[in-house]
């Protein structure tokens, strides 16, 4: 087919570290002072050592992050100069430590030398390393930085450096990470993926207030979480099956008979409210059922005096719940 295109329709992926590598390189396994088995003292001599052969005529920089009930900072130090900065406690401890790199980029770094750059994160190394479009926006945004850098014809390496080692620049960047005050400089920063997290946390601690302040709560008890039993169900469909049961609301007649839809909630057999705990633990109609369920589950059914009892057993382990959800046919629930 003739799309009908020219080169000017062609939008060029941008330029990335990866075919930028002569220039840039990260270091996270490569160096004998590289592995935490290691006892400290000879961590700290490797290091030395390695940074003699290796990095002599290199700028180094060395940076850091901490988070605390207090604040949450980011800090860097070279020999030359060094900066402290509060930052906003959404961030979380990966996202400062990406940020604090970012920040010495642009405050430590020189132009007449090759620059090392130092950090205990492993995980913002390793994110970095394996950058991709769904990578975090402080990963996205250290790429930036490092790629302007070439404009100086320089050599960047990042390397990272076990924590609480005696590596002294390492150490003098936690010091100031963790001695800053409500007097050092806002760095107004946030990634929209922190943000996210705090609203999701927030969504499910205002869902779990509201539960144990609702009428739910002393019928259901203190089960498991959906979101802890997500991982057990199959489909969308048995989320919405076991949110019914927990919340009683698959449709019985006695359902029906609460929202004006059915003249008679009793059960014709035993003329009880026909609803889903008389269902499952006590309608002779589903006598035979009910005693297979129980061999599966291997409990006995007559220990559970309430709908709330059994889910509490059931719930509770994944197997009850796959065989639970296998025998809900049986007693006409689906």
């Amino acid at each position: 087919m003739d799309l009908d295109t020219s080169a000017d329709h062609i939008i060029a992926f941008p330029d990335t570290l990866i075919s930028r590598n002569n220039f840039f390189e990260i270091h996270l396994s490569d160096f004998s002072f590289q592995n935490k088995a290691h006892p400290v003292f000879l961590i700290k001599d490797l290091f030395e050592e390695v940074v003699y052969k290796e990095f002599n005529d290199c700028h180094i920089i060395a940076t850091d992050a901490s988070k605390s009930h207090s604040f949450t900072s980011i800090a860097g130090i070279s020999n030359l100069q060094s900066f402290v900065y509060r930052i906003h406690p959404i961030n979380s401890i990966f996202t400062a430590e990406g940020l604090a790199i970012c920040q010495a980029l642009d405050e430590l770094s020189v132009t007449d030398k090759n620059l090392l750059l130092l950090t205990d994160s492993y995980s913002v190394l390793q994110a970095l390393k394996c950058l991709a479009i769904k990578s975090s926006k402080v990963i996205h945004r250290l790429a930036g930085k490092i790629l302007v850098r070439k404009n100086f014809h320089q050599k960047i390496c990042l390397a990272w450096t076990p924590g609480h080692s005696q590596i002294h620049w390492n150490e003098k960047a936690d010091l100031l990470s963790k001695a800053v005050t409500e007097s050092h400089p806002l760095l107004e920063w946030i990634a929209y993926e922190d943000i996210i997290s705090r609203f999701q946390t927030t969504s499910l601690l205002k869902t779990n207030h509201s539960f144990q302040n609702s009428k739910y709560q002393e019928s259901i008890g203190d089960i498991s979480t959906m979101l802890t039993l997500t991982p057990w169900l199959k489909n969308r469909r048995e989320d919405i099956i076991i949110a019914r049961l927990l919340t009683w609301m698959i449709i019985t007649l006695a359902l029906l008979h609460r929202f004006g839809l059915h003249n008679n909630p009793r059960c014709q057999i035993r003329n009880r409210d026909n609803n889903i705990e008389h269902i499952i633990l006590f309608c002779s109609k589903y006598s035979n059922h009910r005693s297979i369920l129980c061999a599966k589950l291997n409990f006995d059914l007559q220990l559970c005096s309430s709908l709330k009892a059994f889910f509490q057993n059931v719930v509770s382990d994944k197997r009850h719940l796959r065989i639970l959800l296998q025998s809900l046919k049986s007693f006409d629930i689906y």
